[in-house]
C-alpha cells in the first residue's frame, strides 16, 4: 500500500555520487507490541520503526509542548508518533484516516499558532527524521523533514557551502520552506524555497509524492510557500551556495538609544547591497539591550564600508568580524559575543534564546510595509509597558534576489521593502501569563495596524480565513485548485488553513 513510484530513484540517487553522508537520527527497531492488542494504538505500536508515546510516557509532556507554549496551545494529543521514516508518516496518515482521528504534524514546533499540536488526535512528529546527505559537485543537499537550520549550516560548513535558511538555528527547515523561508541570504540567494529542488511528500491519502519543477509541478509550485496544507514534507532536497566565511556578528546599543538606532537602521537598508542583512533584536536582561545582528555575504571590505552608518552610532558593544557561517548561527556564540562586550557581567538575566527554555511563551508577529516614525514609536511605548521577560524582533527586510524573482512562480508574496516584526514574553507562573500575554497582543495589534494585510506566512498570527486569504493575495485561487485536488477532505487543516472549497 505504501510503495515508492520508481520515480523516487532519481530523488535518492546512487550511493557513490554522494560525498558525505551524515545521518543524525538514532536507529530505531520496530515497536515491542508492548500495548495490549486490544489498545486503540496497538495496531500502529507494531508497525512504526519509530516510537509511539502515550500520554502515560515519560517523553510524552516534552514532545506535546510548542514554542509558544501557553494556556493557547496546551494541548494534548492522544498519541504522539515519533517517525523514523517516510513509510511510518505514511502509517501514521491511514491510521489516522482510518480512525477519524485529526491530525497534526510537528517538525521544529515553531509554529506561532500552536497549530503543530492537536487535542484528542494524532501528532505526527517527523523531527527523529534527520538524515543529512552533502554532494559538493553538485552543490546539493538531501535531507530528513526533521532537521533544524543549525544542524545544516554545521553539516555544509566543512564543504564552504550553506543553504538559504531562516536567520534562527533551532526552527525547524520542514515549516519554514513550505511558509517561504527569509533569512541571512535572503537578498543574495532568494527565499528558502527559492531553492528548493524537490521534495517528498505524504499526501491525505497516504501515498508518497515526488514534487519538483518536472514531476507533480503543480503541487511543487504550491509547496514554495503554501505552508503545509497540501502533505507532509519527509524529505528535502536543496541547492547550496558557496560560503565559508562573512561578515558578522553583533552591535549592541542602550535602550535609550531606541529610536535613533531603528531609524539609522531603516535607512541603511533602504540602500544595501543584496550581500547585506541585518537582524534587530531587543531582550529584556537587567536593562534592555539592542542588538543588531550583521550578516554581509559578500567582500568584507565592502562589508565594512556599508556598516559605517551603525558604528557612527558608537555602540556599547561590537563583536563583527569574519567568521564561519555555520558560527554566526549558532546562538551560544551570541552569548559569548556579549560576554567578550563584557555586558554580561552586570546582567543578571540571560536572553531566551540563551539558555533553557521557560515554562510558558507568546509570540505573535506580523509584517510592516516600512518602519515608520510612528511605528518606532509604537515600539518604544511597548517598550516602557513591557511585562519583566520580554524581547521583540524587527527584520527579513524584503531586497534584492527575494524580489526579483516573478511574482507568479510562488506562492511568496514578496514586497521591496517589507520588513517582518514580533512581539515576545516568557513567564514561569501561571498567574503571569495574563499580564504576559495581553502585553504581546495589545501591542502586535498596535504594530499592526501600521501594516498591510499580506503578512509573511510564517508569522501570520490570525489563522483566520480573511487573513489568510490576504496573505497569499492574487495567488489564493490557484492555491484553492491545487488543495482542493491534493486534500479535499482537508485532512491538513491546523495550519494557515487554505480551504479546499472556498
Amino acid at each position: 500500500m505504501f510503495a515508492r513510484p520508481l520515480s523516487r530513484r532519481r530523488f535518492l540517487g546512487e550511493a557513490s555520487l554522494i560525498a558525505s553522508t551524515l545521518v543524525f537520527s538514532p536507529r530505531f527497531g520496530r515497536g515491542s507490541g508492548a500495548l495490549d492488542s486490544g489498545h486503540p494504538f496497538a495496531e500502529l505500536e507494531v508497525e512504526l520503526d519509530g516510537d509511539l508515546l502515550l500520554p502515560s510516557s515519560s517523553r510524552y509532556d516534552e514532545l506535546r509542548r510548542v514554542a509558544s507554549f501557553n494556556p493557547l496551545t496546551d494541548r494534548h494529543p492522544a498519541a504522539i508518533a515519533c517517525c523514523a521514516s517516510e513509510a511510518d508518516v505514511a502509517r501514521c496518515v491511514v491510521f489516522a484516516r482510518e480512525r477519524g482521528l485529526e491530525i497534526a504534524v510537528r517538525s521544529g514546533g515553531h509554529d506561532i499558532l500552536g497549530a503543530s499540536v492537536c487535542e484528542g488526535g494524532l501528532l505526527i512528529d517527523v523531527s527523529p527524521m534527520k538524515s543529512t546527505q552533502v554532494d559538493p559537485r553538485a552543490r546539493s543537499l538531501r535531507c530528513g523533514a526533521g532537521l533544524r537550520a543549525g544542524e545544516i549550516d554545521h553539516a555544509t560548513q566543512p564543504f564552504g557551502l550553506a543553504a538559504t535558511l531562516g536567520c534562527n538555528p533551532v526552527v525547524g527547515i520542514s515549516g519554514l520552506t513550505l511558509g517561504g523561508g527569509i533569512g541571512w541570504f535572503a537578498g543574495k540567494h532568494g527565499a528558502t524555497c527559492d531553492n528548493l529542488i524537490r521534495a517528498s511528500i505524504v499526501g491525505a491519502d497516504g501515498q508518497v509524492r515526488l514534487a519538483s519543477r518536472d514531476e507533480n509541478p503543480d503541487l511543487f509550485w504550491a509547496l514554495q510557500g503554501g505552508g503545509g496544507n497540501f502533505g507532509i514534507a519527509s524529505s528535502l532536497e536543496f541547492r547550496l551556495h558557496p560560503v565559508s566565511q562573512v561578515l558578522g556578528g553583533l552591535l549592541a546599543y542602550p535602550i535609550g538609544r531606541l529610536r535613533e538606532v531603528l531609524r539609522v537602521y531603516r535607512d541603511l537598508l533602504a540602500d544595501c547591497p543584496d550581500e547585506l542583512t541585518v537582524e534587530i533584536s531587543i531582550q529584556a536582561l537587567a536593562e534592555p539591550l539592542i542588538m543588531a545582528v550583521v550578516c554581509h555575504a559578500g567582500d568584507p571590505v565592502a562589508g565594512e564600508r556599508v556598516l559605517r552608518p551603525l558604528r557612527r552610532l558608537a555602540p556599547v558593544g561590537d563583536t563583527v568580524d569574519l567568521v564561519d557561517y555555520a558560527r554566526l548561527t549558532d546562538r551560544p556564540g551570541a552569548l559569548f559575543a556579549l560576554q567578550s562586550m563584557g555586558l554580561l557581567g552586570a546582567l543578571k538575566m540571560v536572553p531566551r534564546s540563551f539558555g533553557a527554555p521557560p515554562e510558558y511563551g507568546h509570540w505573535r508577529g506580523a509584517s510592516l510595509p516600512r518602519l515608520s516614525d510612528a511605528a518606532i514609536d509604537d515600539f518604544a511605548d511597548a517598550i516602557a509597558a513591557a511585562p519583566p521577560r520580554w524581547s521583540i524582533g524587527i527584520g527579513h527586510y524584503l531586497h534584492g534576489a527575494i524580489c526579483r524573482r516573478p511574482a507568479e512562480e510562488t506562492p511568496l508574496l514578496r514586497p521591496p521593502g517589507r520588513f517582518t516584526f514580533f512581539f515576545s514574553a516568557d513567564w514561569s507562573e501561571p498567574y503571569e501569563a495574563e499580564d504576559a500575554m495581553a502585553w504581546v497582543d495589545t501591542s502586535w495589534q498596535r504594530l499592526a495596524a501600521h501594516g498591510s494585510a499580506a503578512s509573511y506566512v510564517n508569522y501570520l498570527s490570525d489563522g483566520s480565513p480573511g487573513a489568510v486569504r490576504a496573505a497569499y493575495g492574487e495567488h489564493y485561487v490557484r492555491l484553492v485548485q491545487i488543495k482542493r485536488a491534493q486534500d479535499p477532505e482537508n485532512v491538513f487543516h491546523l495550519n494557515r488553513n487554505i480551504l479546499p472549497a472556498s
